[in-house]
């Protein structure tokens, strides 16, 4: 009954989100997967080609980042429109996206559509192994999909280059956050890049923290503003997130972005520790042994 009273009221409950719309769950999809405004995107690293949810489109990871564009590694604005138009979503389609990690690849894909001024986007809570679990209908067959116009509007959430990184370190007005694992922070885990470390004033974060460990469903909004409140993180701040290509950095931010904070104020960058790493002229903190 608080519950109910709260909700009449607008009154946000410590286990609800600030931004609910950001999430639908598998009953929501099942319903409403063939709705002619809403395309459904399986941005899984494997499996789309011997089952996916009914209706679903495919898209790969690595069409989203170019790793030979610095300084952004964005794909272009045609690029990306092009793209866009290819999966059948125009400016006024719903997005739905869901993978198999609690969200890793679909956050980059919601990153990039607001960035580009498109922010009728979700993900699926809990994706394709809640799907699976509740034995939910799948079938192995590609949609034929309609081109629809898309057109790149002014966005909201930011992308940030290595040179507005090296500003950012130390200065109080922007928190930098790290969403790697430790052994990458402590420079043990290289994964082919040449250096390891991690970015000096920056602070961990790492990605699954936000996710329930069983079901990879997103933990209650108290518990997720704690992890980030505990860190130094406050609603008011610029934040600019770091990963190694950018993914688990987008899992963060679209994380700060469900619990309410200002989307203009987080920025992903995008060349992350694959750049940085591998530069000569990026400074990197190492742990004190």
């Amino acid at each position: 009954m608080v519950f109910l009273f709260a909700l009449l009221l607008g009154v946000q409950t410590p286990n609800t989100h600030a931004r609910p719309e950001l999430l639908v769950d598998t009953a929501w999809l099942a319903q409403h997967a063939g709705d002619v405004d809403v395309r459904v995107i399986d941005i899984r690293n494997r499996g789309y080609a011997e089952s996916h949810v009914p209706g679903a489109v495919f898209v790969d990871s690595n069409w989203i980042r170019y790793p030979k564009a610095p300084p952004t590694f964005l794909p272009t604005p045609v690029e990306f429109e092009a793209l866009m138009t290819r999966l059948g979503i125009g400016n006024n389609t719903k997005v739905v996206v869901y993978d198999e990690r609690g969200g890793i690849y679909a956050a980059r894909l919601w990153w990039i559509l607001n960035y580009y001024g498109h922010s009728n986007v979700a993900l699926v809570d809990g994706g394709w192994g809640k799907w699976t679990a509740e034995q939910r209908p799948t079938n192995a067959a590609a949609p034929i999909v309609a081109p629809r116009a898309f057109t790149v509007k002014a966005g909201t959430v930011k992308v940030a280059t290595a040179d507005q990184v090296k500003a950012a370190i130390n200065n109080p007005a922007m928190k930098l956050i790290d969403a790697r694992t430790q052994g990458e922070i402590d420079g043990k885990d290289l994964r082919s890049i040449k250096r390891g470390g991690f970015i000096e004033s920056s602070v961990p974060v790492y990605w699954e923290d936000t996710l329930d460990p069983v079901t990879k469903a997103f933990k209650p909004a108290a518990e997720i503003a704690k992890l980030y409140r505990d860190k130094g993180i406050t609603a008011a701040d610029q934040v600019t997130v770091y990963c190694q290509v950018g993914m688990r950095a987008s899992h963060d931010i679209f994380t700060l972005a469900l619990i309410g904070h200002d989307l203009t104020k987080l920025a992903n960058y995008y060349g992350a520790w694959e750049e940085w790493g591998n530069r000569d002229d990026t400074p990197i903190k190492t742990k004190v042994p």
